[in-house]
């Protein structure tokens, strides 16, 4: 097993961000992780990254705590702290320096089919900083890449452009665990869907299942949340 939550629970105070929660990820799948805002996705994906820790219940990344296997994991917040000063090339030799697994010659070609401008970042549209961030991030050779809304505040294009990078990066010895509120676009890449609800489990489903009963990922999103 790639990664596992073994009834996790993780508070803020008097506030649960996770409740008991259980949940295995598999190598070779992209698993869609769904929820309204407050659901827990966030807590979810920052336990998997090492960036929190649980208040009970064990995490774990290739057998180990996540921040022992950090050098194997990815994660791309929302948060955009990419330095203004620097433009792609600058960003690319920043990952070569900090990760020994970072590949360049994959950078560039994310860099070529995400569009991504030449320009500084302070210089970039949004959109455009979170298309070179994503390519920073997906140009690694890591385990597990843990996406938290790389569509978020984008246009479709640019979602479009996203998405076939994403799948055209998958490799079977690795897995994405991928949150975003875009599920009408991007529910034809998971291979799962993980939907949480108040910081609780409510689903975990094969998205082919769904497929097979004629639901779409969405309308069982709806559905699930009432």
């Amino acid at each position: 097993m790639l990664a596992m939550l073994d009834d996790v629970t993780k508070l803020y105070g008097k506030n649960c961000g996770l409740s008991n929660l259980t949940l295995d990820i598999p190598e070779g799948q992209v698993i869609g992780l769904l929820g309204v805002n407050g659901s827990g996705k966030t807590t979810l994906l920052k336990l998997l990254a090492g960036l929190l820790l649980p208040t009970r219940g064990q995490v774990s990344v290739l057998g180990e705590p996540p921040r022992r296997v950090r050098s194997k994991l990815v994660f791309l917040g929302e948060t955009d702290a990419i330095y203004r000063w620097m433009g792609p090339t600058d960003a690319g030799y920043l990952m070569s320096g900090l990760y020994p697994d970072f590949c360049p010659q994959r950078y560039l070609a994310l860099l070529d089919s995400l569009q991504v401008p030449t320009r500084r970042a302070g210089a970039m549209s949004k959109g455009e900083r979170v298309r070179l961030r994503l390519a920073m991030a997906l140009a690694r050779e890591a385990a597990l890449y843990i996406l938290d809304e790389p569509l978020g505040g984008i246009d479709l294009a640019a979602r479009e452009r996203i998405l076939q990078s994403i799948v055209g990066q998958w490799r079977a010895d690795a897995s994405i665990i991928l949150s975003t509120h875009a599920i009408a676009e991007a529910e034809g890449l998971f291979d799962r869907v993980v939907l949480l609800k108040q910081g609780s489990l409510v689903l975990d489903a094969l998205a082919e299942e769904l497929r097979e009963r004629g639901e779409s990922v969405k309308s069982t999103f709806l559905e699930v949340l009432g």
